[in-house]
């Protein structure tokens, strides 16, 4: 039966060529006209209408060469915008706390403070098992257990008067029995060696790669000289990147002013060191580094 005949009798086109439809609302043209958009022709907002046809959008850009082509030929010039920068986050009362205990101890390694930190959130466990230890009881416990990991020694009134009276005797007694039974390892019973006081501080300065093993280097070139003999190992460590820093600078060096907090020192006082320990064996040690 054909088209004329389905016609007469008032039942419309035959099934075969029969249409169907389907909602508006599950398969909107708009959704379906932004999927068969091409990805590399995209909307520029922030660019002005183009002069020759007037279209506001369809732009092909080409960040790298900073042109944005019409659809109709016209080239105009284009520049991104600046990626925001994520905002800082400011800094917690427990950091703020131990930025402080560095100030009074005299200058403390950010990679000690580090450690201090994440032992001392180890710790944060519920009241029950916290043995009546307070925040500062622990925090304090935690900063000496990290300082006495890399050798620097404070005594047991000193560290309770650099608080200001905030901890007493007991806390500390109780905070250091929580802090110990949360640590995997015991404590060293020798203090760091000049290399491994390079990569602590390579580590903490991103110097990653061939930038560590250069400083691995010096160092053993320094050690082998005698160079520093009456420095400490820290300090002489810190003059260490920063030669490696001045003669082999990556991409993002940093300063010696960084330099001198990540290892808890005065820039001067580093600098002094550099000059007074490391330059008579400057050739050596430029030797050592290729």
């Amino acid at each position: 039966e054909g088209w004329i005949g389905c016609r007469a009798r008032g039942r419309g086109a035959p099934p075969q060529v029969r249409r169907r439809r389907f909602p508006r609302a599950r398969f909107p043209r708009a959704r379906l006209r932004k999927r068969a958009m091409p990805p590399a022709r995209a909307a520029a907002p922030s660019l002005p209408p183009c002069s020759d046809c007037g279209a506001k959008s369809d732009f092909d850009l080409d960040p790298e060469l900073g042109k944005a082509t019409c659809r109709c030929g016209m080239v105009m010039p284009y520049r991104p915008a600046p990626a925001r920068q994520a905002a800082k986050k400011s800094p917690t009362r427990i950091q703020k706390w131990y930025a402080e205990m560095s100030r009074r101890l005299g200058g403390l390694p950010s990679f000690v403070v580090k450690d201090a930190s994440r032992m001392y959130h180890a710790c944060l466990l519920k009241d029950k098992e916290r043995q009546g230890c307070k925040d500062l009881d622990l925090a304090l416990a935690a900063l000496d257990r990290a300082m006495c990991k890399i050798g620097i020694l404070r005594s047991r009134p000193d560290l309770l008067a650099s608080t200001a009276q905030r901890v007493d005797g007991d806390g500390l007694t109780a905070g250091k029995l929580l802090v110990d039974s949360k640590a995997k390892e015991p404590l060293p019973s020798e203090s760091p060696t000049l290399e491994k006081f390079v990569a602590l501080l390579c580590e903490e300065l991103k110097l990653r790669g061939q930038w560590a093993k250069v400083a691995a280097a010096v160092a053993a070139q320094a050690d082998a000289l005698g160079a520093g003999r009456d420095t400490p190992p820290l300090t002489l460590a810190a003059t260490v990147c920063v030669l490696v820093v001045e003669r082999h600078p990556p991409k993002e060096a940093p300063s010696s002013q960084t330099i001198a907090a990540a290892a808890g020192l005065e820039e001067k006082d580093l600098l002094e060191t550099y000059q007074m320990q490391l330059l008579p064996h400057l050739q050596a040690l430029l030797d050592a580094s290729q």
